[in-house]
């Protein structure tokens, strides 16, 4: 064999090598089962064609809570918001705290508490748990952490590990801020009576600036951890979010930063705060976080524009930073909660409004979203945020509720110009295809059901599909009729989607 017959050989081997590993790429099959699968990403999506992945911002709503006592302050945050289905109740907890403004001096920090029977109508009760200026009465839950001082951040949780006991229902994180830094881990039986599990943090590893995060997966069956860590620079760096995993909520074992794709993630200009990552309920394999974008450009021409210019002057005789930073939230999203994926678009912008918001601080979205009942007719259950304002514009802050659809967070959308999108290979099982959609009066949906290679299934075609209008959390497709597609459960298949005026949120497969 001559050398350019043997090099002909080689090129030959490897195109053949190369064009089976993107065959096998092509035909990788995604087994969602029963699951509902999103379109908050692109996941799902194998192809689109005047169709676009759109970021619905969520809608301002009432004022949930205003924190203007005594013990509270401009600093109050690091909210977590729970729905404690067993008891009917709603419960929120957060960090009590006046920021020292120029105007106003500081104040300590406590943990707050509020209630709620529906989400929307909170109420401070009086505990009658720590003292605060000589007086129990308050809604303060923790004043310090075991003896390791005052405590930064603390998020509670339910546990669902079937392994938990009675009096670890409720578990909670939060990080010591003095004298003994690091996580501390809280168990309570009710959600406000709290002791420690150990009598000194146990880990250390992270700075812990800022709200720092734990529950149990259920698809991972194990507890999992977020929080902060800085690149090389210490506090100079590029703050990052880490995570780690229990076995028992004592023995943490570091994983490292959670990764995003290359051009993605935390940039120089608009870094990761909080992170919020928590499993969505509707759908507990996908993670869903909401950090808050940390933007300083400095001071610009743009700064004195921006609400209450007298008062960011005050406040940067305190620091530059606290005048010039301002704050916004977007989503991440994750299936192995390792490898996350940003949106494309800003989740929660500050608005067009002349106070109360534009301040580093202002739009951290509290931990995490839940279901409540809708004020607006006869309208389903929605989805409940909840997003910081007034931060550092004198002696109180508030929080603010905001509504979004069920599975709303963002869509395949089409405009009037008629659209389709395929998803990649998938294999489910269930018997009906339900769809969270939405149309416009002249809009439409159909699905087509095709063979990997693109092949139509017969009895499935979009000629059979019957059409789609309207606004449902759960509308089943049919076929003539026909609304079974459990002979193709099992088999994989591409869903081939025609849309027209249309948002598609997610799907699942119905038993």
């Amino acid at each position: 064999m001559n050398i350019k017959t043997y090099i002909l050989a080689l090129l030959c081997l490897f195109v053949s090598l190369t064009s089976r590993c993107v065959l096998a790429q092509t035909n990788q099959v995604l087994d969602i089962g029963n699951r509902r699968e999103l379109f908050i990403d692109d996941h799902l999506v194998g192809e689109m064609k005047n169709v676009q992945l759109l970021v619905h911002q969520p809608i301002r709503e009432e004022i949930a809570v205003k924190c203007d006592q005594p013990w509270e302050g401009n600093g109050c945050g690091y909210y977590t918001v729970l729905h404690d289905r067993q008891e009917a109740v709603y419960r929120m907890y957060y960090h009590a705290w006046q920021i020292p403004t120029g105007i106003e001096p500081g104040g300590p920090l406590t943990i707050g508490y509020f209630e709620s029977q529906d989400g929307i109508h909170w109420e401070r009760p009086n505990l009658g748990l720590c003292e605060f200026q000589g007086s129990k009465d308050n809604n303060i839950i923790l004043d310090k952490l075991g003896d390791g001082g005052r405590c930064h951040d603390f998020s509670p949780f339910i546990d669902s590990n079937p392994a938990a006991k009675p009096e670890g229902r409720y578990k909670a994180i939060g990080a010591g801020f003095e004298n003994q830094k690091g996580i501390w881990v809280y168990q309570s039986p009710d959600g406000i009576h709290w002791t420690p599990m150990a009598p000194g943090p146990v880990f250390d590893k992270g700075a812990f600036d800022t709200q720092n995060i734990s529950f149990w997966s259920e698809t991972e069956k194990k507890y999992v951890m977020y929080y902060r860590v800085f690149s090389k620079g210490g506090f100079s760096g590029t703050r990052l979010i880490n995570r780690a995993v229990s076995d028992d909520f004592l023995h943490w074992t570091d994983e490292g930063t959670i990764a995003f794709p290359e051009g993605e993630g935390p940039q120089p200009l608009a870094q990761f705060y909080v992170n919020q990552v928590k499993p969505y309920e509707r759908a507990p394999h996908l993670y869903i976080g909401f950090p808050a974008r940390y933007v300083d450009h400095g001071l610009t021409a743009s700064t004195p524009l921006l609400p209450e210019w007298k008062l960011r002057e005050k406040r940067m005789t305190v620091t530059p930073r606290y005048g010039t930073a301002i704050t916004d939230s977007i989503y991440i999203t994750s299936r192995d909660g390792r490898n996350f994926r940003q949106s494309n678009d800003v989740f929660l912008p500050p608005g067009l409004r002349t106070k109360h918001n534009w301040s580093y601080g202002d739009n951290y979205i509290a931990w995490h979203v839940v279901e409540t009942e809708s004020v607006k007719d006869d309208a389903p259950r929605e989805l409940s945020l909840y997003a910081t304002e007034s931060y550092f514009t004198g002696r109180q802050s508030r929080l603010r509720r905001y509504s979004l659809r069920v599975d709303g967070f963002a869509s395949m959308h089409a405009k009037l110009k008629q659209g389709e999108f395929t998803t990649k290979p998938i294999r489910f099982s269930g018997k009906e295809l339900s769809l969270n959609v939405a149309t416009s009066a002249a809009g439409l949906v159909q699905v087509e059901i095709l063979s990997p290679d693109g092949t139509p299934i017969s009895g499935f075609s979009l000629a059979d599909c019957d059409i789609i209008y309207g606004d449902s959390l759960d509308r089943r497709v049919s076929w003539k009729g026909n609304r079974s597609v459990e002979a193709l459960a099992g088999r994989p298949v591409v869903l081939r989607m025609v849309v027209r005026e249309a948002d598609v949120y997610s799907l699942k497969f119905e038993n």
